[in-house]
């Protein structure tokens, strides 16, 4: 399944912005870059992405005609994403850029629905909200607290026009008040909430033991010390559903979570384990199933984020063990 990142904001926040900054980053990656990045874009207005940032063969922009998404477009979209999904078969990330009077929600159900079983999984919704006019939009529209309310990831935008730059503390009490879970990206330059949000979304390696536990970058700037890893073996076949509610109840401190397990996954209507691969990006987690070619994988957890606790994480996994594994 392909995952799928569903960018929302209110009109203005800086959506485009950050994505253009974050397709900036990526081709600076250069040839650290192998799969594809696919980005479909709402056509309210103009639509600013800037195609020089679209290598040929690296990527891939639909433009999506008239009103917004959530609410006159869905089957388009189904149908866009499908025809995408076929045409890319190295698609490693779909990046859904919304109208600013976009609410999630309608958009979630198209993704989640029984045209995309399967196909897509839905990786996080991530919302722009501006520094400067968050508290004078939100009497405009619904939508401008909507979008912050099905947040899993919260990009703090133009906070390099404050003095300090930091996120005014009545805004972050509101923004937390609206939504607790979710991740807090709120870096000082638009450079490097872009290169967080990348960080978000990197696949933490899968490995074990003390490499896994070196210091990283850390991923916002709410938190001074630097991020931790802790990655665990997991023994024993699990039910999804309930791993699922488990990671879930894990603070925002668990900044990303993945793993490889032997899974009961009834969500798909079947009581038959299998291996999947599961995510954990702000409270969303997901995941997808795998097809191993030859031995079995090694079934791991690994979080990162800060002050973890491995114990916790390990009481987790053991909540959802159902039996003993293939």
């Amino acid at each position: 399944m392909v995952p799928v990142v569903l960018l929302t904001g209110f009109l203005g926040s800086g959506k485009t912005s950050l994505l253009n900054r974050v397709l900036a980053a990526r081709r600076a990656q250069g040839e650290g870059v192998t799969g594809k990045l696919a980005i479909l874009v709402n056509e309210l207005g103009s639509i600013g992405v800037d195609g020089s940032l679209l290598p040929d063969g690296a990527a891939r922009q639909i433009e999506l005609p008239g009103g917004c998404i959530c609410c006159t477009l869905d089957e388009n979209l189904e149908k866009s994403l499908g025809e995408l999904i076929d045409a890319t078969p190295d698609l490693e990330l779909v990046v859904i850029e919304t109208t600013g009077i976009a609410e999630p929600l309608p958009i979630l159900w198209t993704l989640t629905g029984e045209g995309m079983a399967g196909r897509v999984r839905v990786a996080a919704v991530v919302t722009v909200v501006d520094a400067l006019e968050h508290e004078r939009h939100r009497p405009l529209a619904p939508a401008v607290d909507v979008q912050v309310e099905h947040a899993d990831v919260l990009v703090v935008s133009k906070l390099d026009a404050l003095d300090p730059p930091v996120v005014p503390p009545a805004l972050e009490a509101e923004l937390r008040r609206l939504n607790r879970d979710a991740v807090l990206i709120a870096e000082p330059t638009p450079e490097r909430s872009a290169a967080a949000l990348m960080a978000l979304f990197a696949d933490p390696a899968l490995d074990s033991g003390a490499a896994a536990r070196r210091p990283r970058e850390a991923p916002h700037s709410h938190v001074s010390h630097p991020i931790q890893a802790i990655a665990l073996p997991i023994e024993g076949t699990l039910d999804f559903e309930e791993l699922t509610a488990e990671l879930e109840e894990l603070p925002p401190s668990y900044v990303r979570i993945k793993g490889i397990a032997h899974a009961v996954d009834r969500s798909t209507g079947s009581d038959e384990a299998g291996w999947i691969a599961f995510h954990r990006v702000g409270p969303r987690v997901s995941a997808e199933p795998l097809a191993p070619a030859g031995a079995a994988p090694e079934p791991r957890i690994v979080a990162l984020g800060f002050d973890l606790d491995e114990e916790r994480l390990a009481a987790c996994v053991r909540a959802a063990v159902i039996g003993s594994g293939p």
